[in-house]
């Protein structure tokens, strides 16, 4: 587990948190994921996020989207002074800049001596927004959001997907109210390239362990969605 420094295609450079799988040698090569924070930064959620990706056999690769405006951030959401700065932050964040970012870490991905070259990404709230527009908007392979914030906007970018897509679904997510559900649902139903898992009863972050909305039951269960989607996709 190391930090690595990524060049930005706009200039200055940001880190990102890196996960190996055990036993890799300088032959090995394995398929990378990339995780998109939630509004709190690279804090430990997310770094255990990408050791349990690499325990599954994967390079996981996490960068600070929020490097622009307050690089190294790390807040929780069972501190509310913390919160409250993880929105400030969440307001002020350039979503294009973002991608552009993802984008320059898929880079980076791809060219890493151990990476076999398929790439692919899954992100958290702010993140899960962010995989569906790398599902759109570059190579990614295979891309799952959790719980994206504000994906029922962007619907018209998904002419351009080609990869594959999963978006997990709380059903009473708080930030993704019905009406935005129903027009995700009513958008990617049928289509052979998006996986849609809804989780009755689940409210936003259910796969937070830590938080207020925590289901130990139903993030076991989202997690092995993701993890047989992208053995399948990138393995």
């Amino acid at each position: 587990m190391t930090t690595i420094t990524i060049p930005s295609k706009d200039g200055g450079s940001f880190n990102a948190y890196m996960a190996m799988p055990e036993n890799v040698s300088r032959e090995t090569k394995v398929p990378t994921v990339i995780v998109i924070q939630e509004i709190f930064g690279i804090n430990d959620g997310i770094r255990k996020k990408c050791d349990w990706l690499a325990s599954y056999g994967f390079m996981a690769i996490a960068p600070d989207l929020f490097w622009r405006i307050e690089p190294g951030i790390e807040l929780s959401d069972q501190v509310p002074e913390e919160l409250e700065r993880a929105f400030q932050l969440f307001g002020e964040f350039n979503v294009d800049q973002g991608i552009e970012d993802l984008k320059a870490t898929l880079h980076v991905a791809k060219g890493h001596a151990n990476s076999t070259g398929k790439v692919g990404v899954l992100g958290y709230c702010l993140g899960g927004k962010l995989a569906y527009l790398m599902a759109c908007r570059s190579e990614s392979i295979a891309s799952i959001g959790y719980y994206g914030v504000g994906i029922e906007e962007l619907l018209v970018e998904a002419n351009n997907i080609s990869g594959k897509l999963m978006l997990h679904i709380a059903e009473k997510d708080g930030f993704v109210p019905p009406e935005a559900q129903h027009k995700i649902l009513e958008a990617f139903m049928p289509n052979d390239s998006i996986i849609l898992n809804t989780y009755p009863d689940m409210d936003h972050a259910f796969t937070r362990e830590g938080g207020d909305n925590y289901d130990e039951e139903n993030a076991e269960m989202a997690d092995n969605h993701s993890i047989a989607f992208l053995n399948e996709n990138l393995k």
